[in-house]
């Protein structure tokens, strides 16, 4: 069930019914720790030193999250709580996601890593998570806005892309949504996360 709510909101397949996770099964979110400070410039190294490599400095830190998830296109949003975990790592190279929600359904985690990529001068994201999905992005700031676009897929005959889109950053809070466009057409937003920085 997991499996099918979590393929679901990633576009893979149409329709799929999740329910409600039962008290004993809701994971416990981590005790607050204090947001992770971006390294300071002396522990960068140096292949990873410039200003692109910074710009997904934002994310860094600890964060507690409402996700709002639709299980089918055309079906209702609901709610649950999530936590993530943001910091750099291998000499500021990179940035290491770890991200465990309560639902929507039953509850569900997934790792990333993101990367910027001089040759190419692109973000790449690497997504994998606890119902077998592996996910790979590429993008970066379009507007000012860090979008991060994933594999072109066909499903039920139609070209099915979708991506993520980080809007409305501060210090202290942003929103991440998870958009989809069938054959070419407007981006509807299919989970909504709202971030707020912890501590």
């Amino acid at each position: 069930m997991r499996h099918r709510l979590i393929v679901s909101l990633l576009g893979l397949v149409g329709c799929a019914t999740a329910r409600a996770p039962s008290p004993a099964t809701v994971v416990a979110p981590p005790r607050a720790t204090p947001a992770p400070a971006p390294l300071p410039a002396a522990a960068i190294v140096a292949a990873c030193a410039s200003p692109e490599h910074r710009q997904f400095d934002f994310w860094i830190g600890d964060w507690d999250l409402t996700v709002r998830a639709k299980q089918s296109a055309d079906g209702p949003w609901d709610e649950a709580r999530a936590t993530q975990h943001v910091e750099p790592v291998l000499g500021g190279c990179a940035i290491s996601e770890t991200f465990t929600a309560e639902g929507p359904g039953q509850p569900w985690a997934g790792r990333s890593y993101s990367m910027w990529q001089p040759a190419t001068g692109q973000w790449r994201q690497t997504w994998v998570d606890d119902s077998g999905s592996y996910l790979a992005f590429t993008g970066g700031l379009d507007g000012g806005v860090m979008t991060l676009v994933g594999e072109p897929r066909e499903q039920r005959g139609k070209r099915v892309v979708m991506r993520m889109v980080f809007l409305d950053v501060t210090a202290t809070a942003l929103r991440w949504e998870w958009q989809r466009q069938l054959d070419g057409g407007p981006w509807e937003p299919q989970m909504i996360i709202t971030y707020r920085r912890r501590g």
